[in-house]
């Protein structure tokens, strides 16, 4: 099972909803009243503090990538007075330049980029977190079993952000044993107030500063045994540039080498139970065996089989319509997770192995995992302890690795809707006012809920397959 700080996640399962609910809106209220604008630089003094996660420090410290430095310091960088400013003030200078602030936020400048994300310390935790969650759901830092005996030699992360999917990575061979593997990062901005990526100093690390959109991509061909893209669906439009990255991809990748990607649907949808059959009999057990939990404790694999629905709450149905309606004018998808595979298999000349798995995670407990809420047949195949798969504990009541499994996915969604403020405001054409009012109910909504719950999940998935050797 792999490390994280997971067990720190059920104190933070058991902070007041109602407390978090209210100081969010307050807070999003008091920052509004601050700006006199609602684009304006960004201070080059912005606090980065302590990158912990659900009040865990990841222990991860400050490293930069040497060359980086080394380029800096040979560049000769002046200002209008002629001076040559230090690598810091240069790159003080770069973050000014970069970012605008929206609604207490920082935001990337350039207009051209689809990406509506902040770029701060609070969309790094959230980045963090969710990550953190992946590796929890899928057992691990990466899902191929190509590298189960012996690790990739070299690994590369796509739009890598704070590198913590690295880190996570590193940590995970490193308790093997396997301290040599070399990880590269590569991603349009550098992070931290320096430049600075937070991985451990015994990590052999590189950070590339480069725009995906242009192509190609600055390495040579066949130079990764692992390619890792997570969360480049607020990345990649859905045009020729999918494409042209799929193409570089291969490229970069070492014949016999592991293209893997990781990502989430941004919008919601309600897990419903198998039908139950007429008979009551081998018909429904049938189903039931293929919506079945994943091995992560309350979570459940997706299938063909699987019966999800739009959700019945007013405010999720909206934010719904409006993260589609803002995305699609990016030419974004809200729904990646039916495209990647497609993607892929489209490549199957250079691509073998070809696999995926595909999880729905509940923001809270589902009413049809009581027993008393759930068909007959259904809680004797639940109950049953030979299929040694049972969702819920024997009482119904949900576990405490559960609650805190749920309620960490919970949170990042909840902080997803806080990062995209701008453009779902833009979307919905509210007011001012109007915003406010229905950020409270959503928020609330979602953090108060408990017994009102109407099965909400967040939907991940994991697509993996080798190239295929000459």
């Amino acid at each position: 099972m792999l490390y994280t700080p997971f067990s720190d996640c059920k104190t933070t399962a058991k902070q007041s909803s109602v407390a978090r609910a209210t100081a969010s809106v307050v807070k999003r209220a008091q920052l509004r009243r601050g700006n006199s604008s609602e684009c304006k630089y960004v201070s080059i003094n912005e606090s980065w503090e302590d990158t912990s996660v659900a009040g865990t420090s990841t222990s991860a410290d400050m490293s930069t990538s040497a060359s980086c430095i080394k380029q800096s310091i040979h560049s000769g960088a002046t200002n209008l007075s002629g001076r040559t400013l230090s690598p810091r003030e240069a790159h003080e200078g770069s973050i000014v330049r970069s970012f605008v602030t929206k609604y207490g936020r920082r935001y990337l400048r350039d207009s051209t980029m689809p990406y509506p994300l902040p770029s701060d310390i609070t969309e790094i935790h959230r980045q963090m977190l969710r990550t953190m969650l992946l590796c929890q759901v899928f057992d691990g830092p990466l899902c191929s079993p190509s590298f189960r005996s012996e690790p990739p030699a070299s690994v590369l992360e796509i739009a890598c952000g704070s590198g913590f999917w690295s880190e996570m990575c590193h940590q995970h061979f490193s308790r093997k044993g396997h301290t040599s593997i070399s990880f590269t990062g590569i991603d349009v901005v550098k992070l931290g107030l320096h430049g600075e990526a937070p991985v451990k100093n015994d990590m052999n690390w590189r950070f590339i500063q480069h725009d995906l959109r242009q192509v190609p991509l600055p390495f040579p061909d066949e130079e990764f045994n692992f390619i890792m893209v997570k969360d480049l669906s607020m990345v990649t439009p859905i045009t020729d540039m999918q494409q042209l990255l799929m193409d570089e991809y291969l490229r970069i990748l070492k014949p016999g080498g592991t293209l893997e990607i990781w990502d989430s649907d941004h919008s919601l949808r309600m897990l419903l139970p198998p039908e139950e059959s007429s008979t009551r009999g081998e018909e429904y057990k049938s189903a039931e065996t293929q919506q079945m939990p994943s091995h992560a404790p309350g979570t459940y694999i997706i299938t063909q089989q699987t019966s999800l629905a739009a959700p019945r709450n007013k405010f999720i149905l909206e934010y719904n319509a409006w993260i589609a309606k803002a995305l699609e004018a990016r030419n974004l998808t809200c729904l990646p997770c039916t495209a990647i595979l497609p993607l892929l298999l489209q490549e199957s000349e250079a691509l073998q192995d070809i696999e995926s798995q595909r999880i729905a995670i509940p923001l809270g407990e589902i009413g049809w995992e009581r027993d008393d809420r759930r068909p007959p047949a259904a809680r004797e195949s639940t109950a049953s302890p030979a299929k040694g798969k049972a969702r819920v504990a024997e009482s119904g009541d949900v576990d405490e690795t559960q609650v805190a499994l749920r309620r960490t996915a919970l949170t990042t969604v909840v902080q997803m809707i806080e990062s995209l403020e701008p453009i779902l405001r833009e979307a919905s054409g509210k007011r001012p006012e109007e915003w406010d009012t229905w950020m409270g109910n959503i928020i609330s909504y979602l953090l108060q809920k408990h017994d009102t719950l109407q099965d909400e999940c967040l939907e991940v998935g994991a697509w993996w397959a080798r190239k295929k050797e000459v």
